[in-house]
């Protein structure tokens, strides 16, 4: 009998064992079996600064770019000074990348090689804005921080590449000294990295979401950055995709019964996010944006500086459903929006 009962035991395992061992995992939408670490050499360049600002699959948000459907992606996203409207009567000299406060979104494939460009374009609005070194840190990569993230001086480019290797929502940032001085004038961002063959489900709608803090004081018509007040986590405003209530004034179009993706970065510079959509449940949350991580029926969404989310939901009848950060000072302070069910 115990000999039956142990050869039964060896049999199941070997079953078990052979399952996992031989198993797919290519449409398993949280794994890269062929990861890539590393990347040659970043180099720079000095070269005619192109006409525009960016190029590859990039949109501003709540926009979603389209995916390149290739082994490599060429992105180019340049950093520049420019004058940038917060809110009705504030205005301030930003430090972009792109055209926008935050930056644009950008959004590749697990697997895809991303080649990818930054001119520093500071030097051409020098006589009112002091052109400045710029670098820009991508948590989607792994590579040498040192040799990719190096800072570059105004009229140079910066070229290097990295593999996806993680589906997720990630945030870009500017990484030259002071960080924080760079990252609350402007110069944060998402990236968007799916798996290979999408993220998993169908849905009707699709946004980003970029919520972030500014800090700022006046000065003179203008408004500048405030060290100060961010190094006390004192925002003046706290918005979603850059300007203050925005999506109040214009809120994004839904139909009722419709199943609505939203991608969600924090991108801080400090603050932490509780983001919450009033009068539905999150019937699916994705942590960082990496179907791995997934949580049910959740009423809210932490996330600490620079987490990112996918959270899905159905929106249950006509009607019109404010997204915020459950922190209100947040809300107070412009983290709040609509989403309008027709």
């Amino acid at each position: 009998m115990k000999h039956n009962l142990s050869l039964t035991l060896v049999f199941i395992t070997t079953m078990f064992s052979s399952c996992f061992s031989t198993a797919d995992k290519s449409n398993d939408p949280g794994i890269n079996d062929k990861m890539a670490y590393g990347a040659p050499k970043a180099y720079i360049t000095k070269e005619a600064i192109p006409a525009t600002t960016t190029d590859g699959p990039v949109a501003y948000a709540p926009g979603l770019p389209a995916i390149v459907d290739n082994d490599t992606v060429a992105i180019r996203v340049d950093v520049q000074h420019k004058k940038i409207t917060v809110a009705e009567g504030v205005s301030f000299w930003a430090w972009t990348f792109g055209d926008s406060v935050p930056g644009p979104v950008l959004r590749v494939r697990v697997g895809q090689i991303v080649k990818f460009t930054m001119f520093n374009r500071s030097g051409l609005t020098a006589e009112v804005s002091p052109p400045m070194p710029h670098s820009i840190d991508f948590h989607a990569a792994m590579v040498d921080p040192h040799d990719k993230y190096r800072s570059i001086n105004p009229g140079e480019a910066l070229h290097f590449q990295f593999t996806a290797n993680y589906p997720g929502v990630f945030m870009y940032h500017c990484g030259t000294p002071v960080i924080l001085q760079h990252m609350i004038s402007g110069m944060t961002g998402m990236i968007i990295v799916e798996p290979k063959n999408g993220f998993p489900g169908k849905v009707d709608k699709e946004f980003t979401i970029v919520q972030n803090e500014f800090y700022l004081k006046q000065n003179d018509s203008m408004y500048e950055t405030d060290v100060n007040s961010a190094r006390n986590r004192q925002p003046m405003f706290v918005t979603f995709n850059g300007k203050y209530k925005q999506y109040v004034q214009s809120p994004l179009e839904v139909k009722a019964g419709d199943r609505v993706r939203l991608y969600i970065l924090n991108a801080g510079a400090n603050l932490t996010s509780s983001f919450h959509v009033v009068g539905t449940i999150f019937d699916k949350v994705w942590l960082d944006g990496n179907p791995h991580n997934e949580l049910r029926g959740m009423q809210t969404v932490e996330l600490g500086s620079s987490n990112g989310a996918i959270v899905e939901f159905v929106v249950p009848e006509k009607g019109t459903y404010a997204f915020v950060d459950h922190s209100f000072a947040s809300v107070e302070q412009g983290a709040i929006g609509l989403i309008e069910a027709k």
